[in-house]
């Protein structure tokens, strides 16, 4: 087993007796609830993360991030955007201590080979188009993922996508991967009548096993493209590209059910570990 995904594994069984009641399904009320709170202190949330990206511009040790960090979660918790039960002490060892364990597997060290990501590292960013996919999700049963997006029955599986949105509105990720950017297209009888290209604005920060590493600006993921071909019939099909900038991470990503709908117009932030990121500024299908 690879270094990086012992620790990952690691990190998941250490945190995986406490992770079961803040990944607990949560309530129409909690949703409503946690979409208020973003609604009333979201430019609040704003001026944190930016002010946080101005400190990590001066880091140069992993002990001065991880200082940044702690303060941060103090002021997250203030706005009730920590997961559901979780105490200012629990979010800040579960940030760091993924970290920490990956330093004693192998030490952090700077890379000069021409590598812009980063492996077993902290990772904080504040983007839009930034989705953590949740899993297993129930239409990630291959049957039911089949009749969803390949058979005339896909239609009755609609109501799924809240189970998708739920999970993916709660505050805790465990082991995701996260897409960045995307492209969407649609041919009808032979015809191209829909290409959107969605890329992420914002900004993201890390320090791993490659040093300090990080993008700003307009990007997408840089790891690896998932593509999906759904067909209607012979000359109509859809087509879609999601770009994977994060694998396993571990931490905390607030997205209220608003933003799940609209994430092109509100960034979301993101802080934890990571097994593996890294981001291009060119469009991974070209």
């Amino acid at each position: 087993m690879k270094k990086g995904s012992f620790c990952v594994l690691v990190c998941m069984l250490m945190f995986a007796s406490s992770a079961v009641p803040f990944s607990a399904s949560l309530s129409v009320k909690e949703h409503s609830q946690s979409q208020l709170t973003t609604s009333l202190h979201y430019s609040e949330v704003e001026k944190i993360f930016n002010e946080l990206k101005g400190k990590l511009d001066t880091v140069t040790t992993k002990q001065e991030a991880l200082v940044f960090v702690k303060e941060v979660i103090v002021e997250l918790n203030e706005y009730g955007l920590l997961p559901k039960g979780m105490s200012v002490r629990q979010a800040q060892r579960l940030v760091t201590k993924c970290l920490l364990s990956s330093e004693l597997a192998q030490p952090f060290q700077s890379n000069n080979q021409n590598y812009t990501g980063n492996t077993n590292c902290l990772v904080i960013g504040f983007a839009n188009e930034t989705f953590f996919r949740p899993y297993p999700t129930i239409y990630d049963i291959p049957i039911i993922y089949y009749l969803m997006f390949n058979t005339s029955f896909g239609e009755y599986f609609n109501f799924l996508i809240w189970f998708y949105a739920i999970r993916s509105s709660q505050p805790f990720k465990l082991g995701p991967y996260a897409w960045v950017g995307a492209r969407y297209k649609t041919v009808e009888n032979g015809n191209v009548t829909h290409d959107s290209i969605h890329s992420s604005s914002g900004w993201a920060w890390s320090l791993g096993l490659n040093g300090v590493q990080k993008w700003n600006g307009t990007f997408y993921g840089g790891l690896n493209t998932r593509y999906q071909k759904t067909i209607i019939d012979n000359e109509s099909y859809f087509e879609d590209w999601y770009p994977v900038g994060i694998i396993g991470f571990v931490g905390i990503n607030f997205l209220s059910v608003r933003t799940f709908w609209d994430a092109n117009k509100r960034p979301t932030f993101y802080i934890g570990f990571a097994r593996e990121i890294n981001f291009t500024y060119s469009p991974p299908w070209t």
